[in-house]
């Protein structure tokens, strides 16, 4: 299982998503002149951390719910979604519409990498749900780019575009991020977007490796571990040893971090062993830590030991008992292996039991909507 951390994060503010929401054809306007009205609306695409406009830059534009003069929206909605380029003083098309909107209702987002699929963020507070305007974030995006920016004065965070429908996190938690590091993150992900769509994760590893090795310097320790971190996520995704050997090697791992990378080899059900021998490091220095319990778990499980795993499993479930909302995914997920391991072990009301409990608590988690399709479970 993933750690505290992880998890908090998750309760706090919406930190992942699917990049699905297709777009028509991009067709990336020049400056110009969109729809008709005699209310003409302008805008100027600013970078969100410095303030300055920014030229020639490729940018979303849309006012939810309203329909452009000309520019189709999607079957199932009503916002016209226009995507454009600036001209060399940052000013995006203008738009002509019957009535004068504030520029505040519009949704204005710089756009990172490439393709038609895409996500942006809204970040607001987890109780005022007022816009958290200026925060630092980096979007990591599963086996491509890592790019830092700060959230616009509505709490928005760039538009970031895939080849295909991926997952993306949200990480919010890296101090002030100096100028220069916005600098390598912007230069990073253009590389990596910029790759074809064909490149996997290796080659996405290798230019990344490649940078952080020539830019690392003008990145904190934080970033850097965080850097670090993606590149062991890449080796594990492409499947590649000496990748995974090379990432590893960059630094030594630290405590705190040992489960997370153990977990993460033990879920991608690829060199296990390696895995456990993180997760028991772990387990030996907190031995009651239920995200590591059920992580042991899950790698017994993963090694054909289906009973001692759901030892385990019951140990970590029990230790976070009913616990707060920031546990409400860690508990989840335990459930969800719970349930698996009962599955294969032929007891098929517990695991509907375990599997009726999860959706109880959330009832859209990716994770167990997955599972429950792959083994083909009927849920009353």
């Amino acid at each position: 299982m993933r750690s505290n951390q992880l998890y908090l994060k998750t309760a706090i503010l919406l930190s992942v998503a699917t990049l699905c929401t297709t777009a028509l054809a991009r067709d990336y306007r020049p400056p110009g002149t969109l729809g008709e009205g005699s209310q003409l609306h302008r805008f100027v695409l600013r970078d969100p951390a410095t303030g300055h406009p920014l030229p020639e830059a490729r940018y979303r534009l849309f006012l939810p719910g309203q329909r452009i003069a000309g520019i189709i929206p999607k079957s199932d909605e009503q916002d016209s979604v226009i995507f454009g380029v600036t001209d060399k003083q940052g000013n995006t098309v203008s738009v002509r519409l019957p009535k004068r909107y504030l520029k505040d209702k519009w949704i204005l987002n710089p756009i990172v990498g490439e393709g038609d699929f895409g996500e942006a963020f809204s970040m607001r507070g987890e109780t005022s749900n007022h816009p958290m305007a200026g925060l630092a974030y980096v979007l990591d995006l599963k086996d491509g780019f890592l790019f830092c920016n700060r959230t616009d004065s509505r709490g928005y965070t760039y538009y970031a575009q895939s080849y295909k429908a991926q997952t993306i996190s949200l990480d919010y938690a890296f101090g002030s991020m100096e100028p220069a590091q916005y600098a390598w993150c912007k230069r990073q992900s253009a590389t990596i977007a910029a790759l074809p769509a064909s490149a996997g994760p290796a080659a996405v590893f290798r230019q990344m490796l490649a940078s952080y090795e020539a830019g690392k310097d003008e990145l904190g320790a934080d970033f850097q571990a965080r850097v670090r971190r993606k590149l062991i996520d890449l080796a594990i995704a492409g499947r590649d040893n000496r990748q995974l050997d090379i990432a590893l090697g960059l630094a030594p791992l630290a405590k705190e971090s040992l489960n997370e990378v153990g977990y993460a080899l033990v879920d991608a059900n690829w060199m296990v062993g390696r895995g456990m021998a993180m997760i028991d490091e772990a387990l030996a220095q907190t031995p009651d830590n239920p995200f590591i319990l059920d992580s042991k778990g899950w790698a017994l499980f993963r090694l054909g030991q289906p009973e001692q795993a759901l030892g385990y499993m019951e140990q970590s479930l029990a230790a976070f008992g009913e616990g707060t909302e920031a546990d409400l995914g860690a508990r989840v997920e335990g459930l969800v292996h719970k349930g698996e391991v009962l599955w294969q072990l032929d007891r098929q009301d517990e695991a509907r039991a375990a599997f009726a409990m999860a959706t109880h608590l959330s009832p859209d988690d990716e994770n167990l909507l997955r599972t429950l399709a792959r083994l083909q479970v009927e849920m009353p």
